[in-house]
């Protein structure tokens, strides 16, 4: 019994840490984000230079965070949207009957469905894919994205928000579902509290890919 005692408060602390991407700041401008100091989402201009930006946001923190770097690298924007809406409550980690929690302790191999996939990724050749952190993993309905878009050929570069994890071994376990074809290259986090120019800065240093 203390040993299963010990396994939920460790679960609970872990989870507290992923989870802290739940609105918790004022709405300015329409964006909400827990762990960022971006107020306005940027104008991304994109162009055709064959780089898009995937990202799943339940709240405005990975958003706010894949725009700043879709601007900075003048890329696409596609956000996959579950079919089925996270709600408050369907995020709240304090509870292990929540639907997040069930999904990434539970039903491990859950597949949340996505309400729309992009039209048409060959026109791209590098697909930057962005994702909050939960529980140390990336949220499932990552999963349901990899294993369900055509990927053959292309180069994918994953960075996640948190307020604390790092993007540990997410990429790799979301890397297993894909096609050998497909060219993982290392991603990272986005630190709590950049700025949109600080994430600019961060996606040029750690993100674009050095010759």
């Amino acid at each position: 019994m203390r040993k299963i005692l010990i396994t939920v408060l460790i679960l609970m602390l872990v989870c507290n840490r992923a989870f802290t991407e739940n609105p918790a700041m004022e709405e300015a401008d329409g964006v909400s984000s827990a762990t960022l100091a971006i107020e306005k989402l940027p104008v991304a201009e994109a162009q055709d230079n064959g780089i898009i930006v995937i990202f799943f946001s339940p709240d405005d923190t990975t958003r706010a965070a894949a725009y700043a770097v879709a601007a900075e690298m003048n890329a696409d924007l596609f956000e996959i949207k579950a079919q089925e809406p996270y709600t408050e409550g369907d995020l709240d980690y304090t509870r292990f009957d929540s639907r997040s929690m069930v999904e990434q302790l539970r039903e491990t191999d859950s597949r949340p469905a996505i309400a729309a996939m992009p039209e048409d990724l060959n026109r791209y050749d590098t697909v930057i894919l962005g994702y909050p952190i939960w529980c140390g993993e990336a949220p499932k309905i990552m999963c349901t994205f990899v294993e369900s878009a055509d990927l053959s050929g292309k180069t994918v570069i994953p960075f996640c928000t948190s307020g604390s994890s790092g993007i540990g071994n997410s990429a790799r376990n979301l890397k297993k579902l894909t096609e050998e074809s497909v060219t993982w290259l290392d991603g990272g986090r986005v630190v709590k509290g950049y700025t949109a120019e600080q994430i600019g800065r961060w996606t040029r240093d750690k993100l674009v890919p050095q010759e």
